[in-house]
């Protein structure tokens, strides 16, 4: 058997991961800033910030996957904040229907940040959750900044285990309803899946 027979052989199957986020900057640097560390050339991880809420983007997402057709096994996801739509629930409902993960936050994506920290427990508002990041991070908390990841990327095992801890709690209390799950975030599934690629690919 020849080297380049080897090589052949060994190439893995190329992979594809859209992601499909709320909004426009924050969540797409968060993710792209992971997508960049892991470096798998094997896997075609396309992140898009597309400004849509709720039911309009999960709409456009199965639009665009049922115009697509990539060649490869795909993954679809998206990314969005409860805050005040009022769609939610039935947003996340239609995205499962049509085979596309939900990433959700409730309220907001900041609270995945927050739970790098420590575990909240309580609802708050928007404003608060900067405030308290501000405190946390020890250096004013912009939206959209392009260094967020590497202020709190040593402390994601936290996050995932805090985030874990709210589902479980909002389990044990019956909470079905995911606007009623108020904190909770599902983004540690999509962190989760992309660390899986990794370790795949070692």
């Amino acid at each position: 058997m020849s080297r380049f027979t080897r090589k052949e052989n060994n190439k893995k199957l190329r992979k594809v991961i859209r992601i499909y986020t709320e909004g426009q900057k924050t969540e797409p640097n968060y993710f792209n800033s992971i997508k960049d560390e892991l470096r798998l050339p094997e896997i075609d991880i396309k992140v898009h910030g597309c400004g849509d809420h709720t039911m309009p983007l999960v709409e456009w997402v199965i639009e665009r996957k049922n115009n697509e057709n990539t060649g490869e096994e795909t993954e679809w996801w998206v990314v969005f904040d409860r805050d005040e739509h009022t769609e939610f629930n039935n947003a996340i409902s239609l995205a499962r229907s049509n085979s596309i993960s939900v990433a959700y936050s409730n309220e907001c994506f900041e609270l995945w940040f927050i739970l790098h920290f420590n575990l909240l427990s309580t609802a708050i508002g928007r404003g608060q959750y900067y405030k308290k990041l501000t405190e946390l991070l020890d250096v004013k908390y912009e939206k959209n900044s392009s260094d967020i990841y590497e202020l709190i990327k040593e402390k994601e095992a936290t996050a995932i285990l805090n985030a874990k801890n709210l589902e479980k709690t909002h389990n044990d209390e019956g909470v079905e309803s995911p606007e009623k799950r108020d904190p909770s975030t599902l983004v540690y599934q999509l962190v989760e899946k992309l660390r899986a690629l990794k370790a795949d690919a070692q």
